[in-house]
């Protein structure tokens, strides 16, 4: 009988950690198109406000030119959160990959505990198999004279 694993729950925590870092990938990879999509809309909204007034209407000129330079304020924030947002996507990535190697890493070694079991389990077959085998050997005729 081998002596059981004393880090078999370990490996159900790691697995638990890595799936909730993945999904806080995938939510912040939902968020980051979102943002990436905002800002794309604004962009849009602001390429379709390019008006170009009456040369002989400066109020309306200004006005033009104030509408716009409010919507390009706009569009520079959501372009500010859509990078945020990548910017959070690559760190929940970078955790999501950190647990997934302390995950792998105490698999590895539950494997090379269960390999050293085995091992062990062999060895102690092979023993008996050998202190049993003494008195066939002279049987045989290999050793006896």
């Amino acid at each position: 009988m081998s002596p059981r694993f004393r880090l078999s729950a370990v490996p159900r925590a790691r697995r638990a950690r890595r799936d909730a870092a993945k999904g806080r990938v995938m939510s912040a990879r939902a968020e980051a198109g979102a943002a990436a999509r905002r800002a794309e809309d604004k962009n849009a909204e602001l390429q379709g406000r390019m008006i170009e007034p009456a040369p002989s209407d400066a109020a309306a000129f200004v006005a033009a030119m104030a509408a716009r330079r409010a919507l390009a304020g706009e569009l520079a924030l959501r372009r500010q959160q859509a990078e945020e947002a990548s910017r959070r996507v690559t760190a929940s990535v970078d955790t999501w990959s950190a647990a997934s190697q302390r995950r792998r890493m105490v698999e590895k070694l539950a494997e090379r505990h269960q390999a050293a079991a085995r091992k062990a389990e062999l060895d102690a077959d092979q023993r008996t198999v050998d202190d049993l085998s003494p008195g066939s050997r002279t049987a045989g005729g290999k050793d006896g004279r």
